[in-house]
């Protein structure tokens, strides 16, 4: 006896239920959805710690940029450090600006190269506290020196901003006679032996410290001024030294001084034998 199968369970048996389906979705949802949160998650800390080292770096340019130009300041530079307040209510900043004179620098601005007499170093308050340190170039002199009487109205030619939104940003010098720090400076005559920087990038960090070292040079001014009080005819120049000379004898005779007028010395002329002979009449 054969026993015919059904076809509405055959068929039932082959699909997948309504209930089946949801699930399915839901689960392939599911994890699309971790995948995406986990991506966007890598991307975030990626992206963040990129970020991070951008700032690293920028914050490294801005201090070798201190160091490399502290070293090469030379002795007859003039640097004037003056301090001032800013903000208003209980919130009060303590702002400066570094002005350097007699310091050679030449820049690129706009595609046209220019040359500054005086570069000055100053922090500016934003609106909302924080602080730029920005650097400002003069195409004049603007400090009190022996040369020029100083023109603190004068107006920079460019501005560079170096650094931005710092919570603090504070300057001081040392003394090289008292060791004394100052924050501020105006020996037209002396360059301070250190200077130091105070910095806080965020409210909640740690203050960072960075000293650099005024190489100590001498004025090149003060060496022509003694070299002339001890000659005042001025250095004299011997273009002999180092040279070696030939001291050739003005006879008429053809020995073997004579130049025969053409301002080199005869050799004398070997003789049979290898040994020299006479000299040739």
């Amino acid at each position: 006896m054969k026993i015919k199968p059904n076809k509405k369970s055959t068929l039932r048996g082959r699909g997948f239920t309504l209930l089946e389906v949801v699930v399915a979705l839901g689960m392939v949802g599911m994890l699309v959805g971790m995948i995406f949160r986990m991506s966007r998650t890598s991307i975030e800390l990626s992206q963040s710690v990129v970020d991070e080292q951008s700032v690293t770096m920028e914050r490294n340019a801005f201090f070798n940029l201190l160091k490399n130009h502290f070293e090469q300041i030379p002795g007859n530079a003039v640097v004037r450090l003056e301090p001032f307040e800013a903000g208003a209510g209980s919130v009060k900043r303590n702002l400066f600006e570094l002005t350097f004179q007699n310091v050679p620098m030449s820049f690129n601005w706009g595609e046209v190269p220019m040359t500054a007499e005086a570069v000055q170093l100053a922090t500016v308050e934003q609106r909302d506290g924080f602080v730029d340190v920005v650097l400002r170039f003069y195409d004049e002199e603007i400090l009190e020196d022996s040369d020029s009487t100083g023109d603190d109205l004068a107006e920079p030619i460019a501005e560079i901003t170096l650094i931005e939104n710092m919570f603090m940003c504070e300057c001081e010098v040392v003394d090289g006679r008292t060791l004394e720090q100052l924050t501020d400076w105006d020996n037209n005559g002396q360059l301070p032996l250190q200077v130091k920087f105070y910095c806080r990038f965020e409210p909640s960090s740690d203050i960072v410290e960075q000293t650099f070292w005024v190489v100590p040079k001498q004025n090149p001014e003060v060496v022509f001024r003694q070299i002339m009080q001890q000659n005042p005819a001025g250095p004299q120049v011997n273009p002999g030294v180092g040279v070696p000379s030939i001291d050739v004898p003005t006879g008429s005779g053809r020995g073997s001084g004579d130049t025969r007028g053409s301002g080199r010395p005869s050799l004398p002329r070997p003789g049979r034998g290898g040994t020299p002979g006479p000299p040739g009449r």
